[in-house]
C-alpha cells in the first residue's frame, strides 16, 4: 500500500506508514479519480525517487545515533506511454514578432498521462514481491551499540599489545627505546651509538655506547665490536687515553682479536712511545699470531746483537765477543732469571772481550737505541774441558834400604801433548799450582819410615787431573823430626785458658788500646788489647772471663818459644827443630814441610817470610808463628788461638 503522505510503500497489514507515521487507509476506501487520480499519479512517481533520498537521509541518522529500523526498495522503471492530448501547434517567428513571411516555430505540446491508480499499486505489489523473493527484501537489524563498543576495547587493546610487544621484542621497537632513553637492550643502544657516530653526533654515541657497555658488563657479555666502536669514538673526542685503556682492556679480555693491538699501537706511536709500542707488538704477535705485528717491530726496534761464538758445547775456554750491526750499545748478563734481571737496566755494558772458563754460562744481550731495546739474544755455553790423565811414576812403591829418586810422566793418553804440567808434594799435602813443579830432574825421596808422594797433571785449560798417590818405605836414616803439638807451649801459656788476672800479675797491666776487629773477626764476644814494651796481648770474654787469645812478643828475654826457639834464631835453624820432609820450593817461594793427616801443618810463606806452624783441635786452629828479618832471622813471633 503506497503511503500517500510520504510515497513510501508499506505492507498490506501495516495500518501505519514506517517512514512517516501516517494513517493508512485500507482497501475498502475509494480509489482517486479524475483529478485526483492524475495528482496521486504523479505522486507515485515521484515517490520512487524521493525514497532513494530518504534512504540516504536515514542513513545518515544511523551513523548519528539513529536506531530506527527501514526497508529499502528498489525504484521502479515507469513504463507506461504517454498518450497525445493536444495537437501541436506551429507557429512562425514573424507572427510572434508581428511581421510577415517569418521562420515558422513548432510548439509541442502534449497531454498529461493519467494513470490508474489500482494499477499502479498492483505494479508496485508485484515488484516488491519478486524482490522480497529475492531476498533483497531483508529488514535492517537494530544497531548493537555494546558490541560496538568491546569491539573497539578489544581493537585498542590489540593495538597497545601489539605496540608493546614491537617495542620490546623486535630491534626496530628496541631502538626507538633506545632513542627515546627508556630502557633497551644493549644491541639497541650498540645500534643506535653507531647511528649518531655515522651522523657525526660522536658526544651522543660515546654516551650510548657507555651504557650498552655497561648493560654488557652486568649481564656478564661481551661485545668487542661494539667496544672498538666506542674507542673509535673516544678518539673521535680527543680522548685518546680513555681509547687506550679501553683497548687494553679489550685486548687483555679477548687477546685473539688484533683490531685492539691495532688502534693501541697506533695510539703509542703517535704519542712517541716507541719502546711501549715495541713491546706491545710483541705480546700481539705471540697472542694472535699475525706476521704484520712481528713485520712492524722488526722494522721500528734495533737488530738483536751479534754473539761470537754462539753458544754450544765447548771443550775449551771461550773468548766471547759481541756488537750491534748498527753501532748501538750492547747490554748483556748471564742470569738468566728474566724476573730477577732485566735487561738493559740491570745489564752490564759490553766494552770489551769476556773469557769464559769451565761451566755452563747462560747469556742474555740486547742492543740499545735510546728507549728502544731489540729482542734478547740468548745463548748457553757448557764447557767441560777435558781433563788429563793423572801422572805416573816411574819407581814401583815398596820399602826400599836406600834413599830413591822418582821421575814423573803423563799419562797414556797425554804423552804427546806438549802442554801437560805435572806438580807433585812429598810433604803429605795434597798438590795444587802452587806446589813445585816437575820439570824432568828426578825428585830425590827424603828418609823415614813412610813417604808419599803425590802428583798431579794440568793441562792448557787448567784442568787438573786426579791425585795420583804413591807411598815407599826409605829405611834409612835419619829419620823426620816430630811436628809441633799444642802441648808445646810459649814460657807456659795456655791459649784459651790463661786468664788476664793471671797474665798480668806476671806481666803487668799494659796499656790498653783500641782492637781491629777485622783480624780477629772469628770471635763472638768482646775483645780486649794490651800493650807492652814487647809487643801486645789480647784478651777475650769467654764465659764472663777474660782468656789470653793472642801474644806477640819481640823480646827473646821474656818470652822462650818451643824447643829453644826464640828471637834472633836464624830461619834454617828454627825449621831444623821441627818436621821437615825436603820438599824444595814452589815457583811462589812457598816450601811445604810437613803435613799430617790430623791437619796438623809447617810451611815456608815466601811472601810473609814467615814459618808457619799449626794444628787443628776440634775445629778450631793453634797456630805458632816466627816472622824473619830480611837477613833471614827471627824478629817476631806470635801464638794464636784462631776459633771456627
Amino acid at each position: 500500500m503506497l503511503c500517500p503522505r510520504c510515497g513510501y510503500y508499506a505492507e498490506k497489514e501495516e495500518t501505519v506508514c514506517p517512514e512517516c507515521g501516517e494513517i493508512l487507509t485500507t482497501g475498502t476506501d475509494a480509489p482517486y479519480s479524475g483529478a485526483e487520480a492524475i495528482r496521486q499519479g504523479k505522486r507515485a512517481r515521484l515517490a520512487i525517487h524521493e525514497a532513494a533520498e530518504r534512504t540516504m537521509e536515514i542513513k545518515r541518522r544511523r551513523r548519528s545515533g539513529a536506531s530506527r529500523a527501514t526497508v529499502e526498495m528498489p525504484a521502479l522503471k515507469d513504463e507506461r506511454e504517454d498518450e497525445e492530448v493536444f495537437p501541436d501547434y506551429r507557429i512562425s517567428e514573424s507572427e510572434i514578432a508581428g511581421e510577415e513571411g517569418g521562420e515558422e516555430v513548432v510548439f509541442e505540446r502534449r497531454r498529461r498521462t493519467v494513470y490508474d491508480e489500482n494499477d499502479d499499486i498492483r505494479e508496485q505489489a508485484r515488484a516488491y514481491t519478486e524482490w522480497i523473493e529475492q531476498g533483497g527484501g531483508k529488514r535492517l537489524k537494530m544497531v548493537n551499540w555494546m558490541k560496538i563498543a568491546i569491539a573497539g576495547v578489544v581493537l585498542l587493546a590489540m593495538i597497545v599489545g601489539g605496540s608493546w610487544l614491537f617495542l620490546n621484542n623486535t630491534e626496530g621497537g628496541q631502538k626507538v627505546m633506545a632513542r627515546l632513553g627508556k630502557e633497551a637492550t644493549s644491541a639497541a643502544l650498540w645500534a643506535v651509538g653507531e647511528d649518531l657516530m655515522n651522523n657525526g653526533d660522536i658526544d651522543g654515541a660515546i654516551e650510548s655506547f657507555e651504557k650498552a657497555m655497561l648493560q654488557d658488563e652486568a649481564e656478564e657479555h661481551v661485545d668487542v665490536d661494539g667496544m672498538l666502536m666506542l674507542g673509535s669514538a673516544y678518539e673521535a673526542a680527543g680522548r685518546t687515553e680513555d681509547a687506550a685503556k679501553l683497548y687494553a682492556h679489550i685486548y687483555e679480555g679477548t687477546p685473539s682479536r688484533p683490531e685492539a693491538y691495532v688502534n693501541h699501537i697506533r695510539i703509542l706511536l703517535n704519542n712517541g712511545k716507541l719502546a711501549d709500542a715495541g713491546r706491545l707488538m710483541k705480546i700481539a704477535y705471540e697472542e694472535t699470531g699475525e706476521v704484520t705485528f712481528q713485520t712492524q717491530r722488526r722494522d721500528l726496534l734495533p737488530e738483536v746483537p751479534v754473539v761470537d761464538p754462539v753458544g754450544g758445547y765447548i771443550e775449551h775456554k771461550v773468548t766471547l765477543n759481541m756488537y750491534s750491526n748498527q753501532g748501538y750499545d750492547v747490554y748483556y748478563t748471564f742470569d738468566d732469571d728474566i724476573e730477577k734481571v732485566k735487561l738493559p737496566q740491570d745489564g752490564i755494558r759490553f766494552t770489551e772481550k769476556l773469557t769464559l772458563d769451565e761451566g755452563t754460562w747462560n747469556l742474555r744481550a740486547v742492543a740499545v737505541n735510546g728507549e728502544l731495546v731489540s729482542d734478547e739474544i740468548k745463548g748457553t755455553y757448557k764447557i767441560i774441558m777435558p781433563s788429563p790423565q793423572m801422572p805416573q811414576p816411574n819407581l814401583a812403591p815398596g820399602a826400599y834400604k836406600t834413599r830413591k829418586k822418582v821421575s814423573l810422566r803423563p799419562g797414556k793418553d797425554n804423552e804427546k801433548d806438549d802442554d801437560i804440567r805435572i806438580f807433585y808434594t812429598v810433604d803429605g799435602s795434597t798438590p795444587n799450582e802452587d806446589s813445585p813443579e816437575f820439570t824432568g830432574e828426578p825428585i830425590l825421596l827424603p828418609t823415614g819410615h813412610k813417604v808419599t808422594i803425590k802428583a798431579i797433571a794440568v793441562n792448557q785449560y787448567g784442568k787438573e787431573s786426579q791425585v795420583q798417590e804413591v807411598s815407599y818405605k826409605i829405611e834409612v836414616k835419619p829419620y823426620p823430626l816430630s811436628a809441633w803439638d799444642i802441648e808445646e807451649k810459649v814460657s807456659g801459656l795456655d791459649l784459651n785458658k790463661t786468664t788476664m788476672q793471671a797474665f798480668q800479675a806476671e806481666y803487668g797491666p799494659g796499656q790498653e788500646v783500641e782492637i781491629e776487629t777485622t783480624k780477629n773477626s772469628g770471635f763472638t764476644t768482646a775483645l780486649r788489647k794490651f800493650e807492652y814494651s814487647w809487643g801486645y796481648a789480647v784478651m777475650n770474654l769467654n764465659k764472663k772471663t777474660w782468656v789470653l787469645v793472642e801474644l806477640r812478643f819481640n823480646d827473646k828475654a821474656t818470652f822462650k818459644a818451643p824447643r829453644d826457639t826464640g828471637i834472633g834464631d836464624p830461619k834454617d835453624y828454627v825449621i831444623g827443630k821441627f818436621r821437615d820432609m825436603g820438599q824444595v820450593a814452589s815457583a811462589s817461594g812457598n816450601r811445604g814441610l810437613y803435613h799430617l793427616d790430623n791437619l796438623s801443618d809447617g810451611k815456608y810463606l815466601a811472601k810473609e817470610n814467615s814459618i808457619r806452624y799449626r794444628i787443628r783441635v776440634d775445629g778450631t786452629w793453634y797456630q805458632l808463628k816466627y816472622y824473619l828479618n830480611d837477613n833471614g832471622t827471627v824478629k817476631e813471633i806470635e801464638y794464636r788461638y784462631i776459633p771456627k
